[in-house]
């Protein structure tokens, strides 16, 4: 084996230390910068062409353009608070297995449970808390307020589905923050060609979706239960060096992601009085504006309330403090998620769950808040049934205008359809969209044709067509239980085979062991009778050489003699 030539060191043209060489070799040759350059031969510098100098300089001036923004007020302190990366995506999709091999790839340390937000040390300068968004969609418009980026995931086998949209719409109105989308389960396409059409498929909707060029990862599969480490690592990178510009309503409005909280009231009042007012402490993060004291607070799904009390405690979970380092070190990689049982406290459900029992609605001193809370709780109808009754008039002497005159163009919702998992036995919500080149889409078209035509003919009404969905469905249902029934009964016909297969086989063993022992009792007898014959040639070859040297012996003394 010839050994191959390794690769030579390739010198660096360029960066902080190929200019520290570069300026040091002009000095040793007793030659200035590039300026003195410039002034000692100012033709070699000169412009050597009209028509590309314009085209350059146009070029430069539209990048700069692309970069201006609008100038808003970055309030972010010298320590700012953690990042908040919310994973998003519909249920059985990988969610909880990715925050895991997140936490692990960055802080070396595995999480059986997540339970809450989990806040770990990414970097020199930035920490991470990560929180698991699930399908309520008062969830997702608790998240997508304080959300700095939004991990999608998506399952690449099914496609889009409506969880996915509705996180989208709700992003849209309080400003939206930095999103990647994550594609699993790519390991169950078989054929690499279906796969690549998959992948672009899926891109350019999400492209369209959200905006062209957004970012989307690949997990091509899962080892041992984890997504593999190198996929996870440029993951992972790619979060730690991301940079984010502040929204308007996380900058305008302070709030708190609760890590933890404890219930302080005495245990004796809740004993005689479940429903008695309750004195809870939060701990968390302050993130956004100023938090006075003694402000009125809401707490989402619970009420609005008044600060008692706001102190400063030292962090839990706090940035390294030499910055000259390269790396972390293994101490300076914490990890903090009390209600995972990680940082030194662990919480049980008694603890989680907060039980006010209406407490609030009921005082003797109702201030304008509180007028304002409970006129909204006594509503009788909802904001979209006000929305849908409500006209405008932009003239005197216009035509009023309904919310079904209006085209909402920005906020477009997909077609969804029902399918039922055959795996795991639930009912998925499949997005559909009319513009998607998928194989059979021509037998649709004529089949749509043809549906209209006949529409036009003979007009069914609306409630006809949702009882044969309905019927459909039930029949869907019960084709799926006949299945089901029959892989039954088919899996038992082959436990029987299998049961039958081993009991015969089991025999078969028992004699070839019966056999093996009776060979090895006749090579041992053999072994036995060989080595008492070796015994009696020897001793017999040893008697006969006695007999000859006694002979020869005999023979010389008679000779003497």
């Amino acid at each position: 084996m010839e050994a191959k030539d390794q690769k030579k060191h390739r010198k660096k043209n360029s960066g902080p230390k190929a200019a520290k060489k570069k300026k040091r070799h002009l000095q040793d040759l007793q030659l200035g910068d590039e300026e003195d350059a410039r002034k000692r031969n100012p033709k070699a510098f000169a412009v050597q062409s009209a028509v590309r100098m314009a085209r350059s300089f146009h070029r430069t001036q539209d990048l700069k353009t692309k970069k201006h923004h609008i100038p808003v007020v970055d309030r972010t302190p010298l320590e700012p608070p953690p990042i908040v990366v919310v994973v998003m995506g519909p249920p059985k999709v990988g969610k909880s297995t990715l925050i895991q091999c997140l936490i692990r790839n960055f802080t070396r340390q595995k999480l059986t449970e997540i339970r809450g937000p989990v806040t770990i040390v990414s970097g020199k300068k930035r920490r991470l808390t990560i929180i698991e968004c699930g399908c309520d969609i008062n969830m997702m418009i608790d998240l997508a307020k304080v959300a700095d980026l939004v991990l999608m995931l998506i399952d690449a086998s099914f496609g889009f589905e409506m969880e996915t949209f509705e996180f989208l719409n709700i992003c849209q109105v309080h400003g939206f923050p930095k999103i990647m989308g994550v594609l699993t389960h790519l390991d169950s396409f078989k054929h690499n060609k279906q796969l690549k059409k998959t992948k672009k498929r899926l891109k350019h909707r999400f492209w369209t979706e959200v905006y062209p060029g957004a970012k989307l990862f690949y997990l091509s599969g899962m080892v041992h239960g984890e997504y593999q480490n190198q996929e996870i690592h440029n993951l992972g990178r790619f979060i730690t060096v991301m940079k984010f510009r502040p929204l308007t309503w996380q900058t305008s409005h302070p709030y708190i992601l609760a890590d933890r909280m404890e219930d302080l009231t005495n245990p004796e009042d809740i004993r005689t009085n479940i429903k008695c007012d309750r004195k809870v402490s939060l701990y968390g993060y302050l993130r956004g504006a100023h938090l006075k004291n003694k402000s009125q607070i809401h707490m989402p799904g619970v009420g609005d309330f008044a600060v008692s009390d706001i102190s400063f405690l030292p962090d839990p979970c706090a940035l390294p403090e030499q910055q000259k380092k390269r790396c972390l070190n293994e101490k300076e990689k914490l990890v903090y998620a009390p209600l995972s049982g990680v940082g030194g406290v662990l919480y049980d459900k008694d603890a989680v769950y907060v039980d006010l029992g209406g407490s609030h609605g009921f005082q003797d001193e109702v201030g304008p808040t509180h007028e304002l809370v409970q006129s909204l709780i006594s509503t009788h109808s909802t904001i979209d049934a006000k929305m849908a009754s409500s006209r405008v008039t932009l003239f005197s002497d216009s035509k009023p205008l309904g919310s079904e005159d209006i085209d909402n163009q920005g906020l477009m919702m997909p077609k969804e359809e029902k399918q039922m998992d055959l795996k795991t036995g639930r009912m998925r919500r499949k997005a559909i969209f009319g513009d998607e080149d998928e194989p059979g889409d021509s037998d649709d078209e004529e089949d749509d044709e043809v549906s209209e035509d006949d529409g036009l003919e003979n007009g069914s009404s609306d409630e006809e067509a949702e009882e044969e969905e309905n019927a459909e469905m039930t029949d869907q249902y019960m084709a799926i239980k006949g299945v089901k029934r029959r892989k039954l009964e088919e899996l038992e016909e082959d436990v029987k085979w299998i049961c039958q297969h081993l009991l015969t086989v089991t025999m078969t063993l028992r004699g070839a062991q019966q056999k093996k022992g009776k060979r090895r009792k006749l090579m041992k007898a053999v072994k036995k009778r060989t080595a008492l014959q070796e015994r009696r040639a020897f001793q017999d070859q040893r008697l006969l050489e006695k007999v000859v040297k006694q002979g020869c012996r005999q023979l010389i003394a008679r000779v003497t003699v």
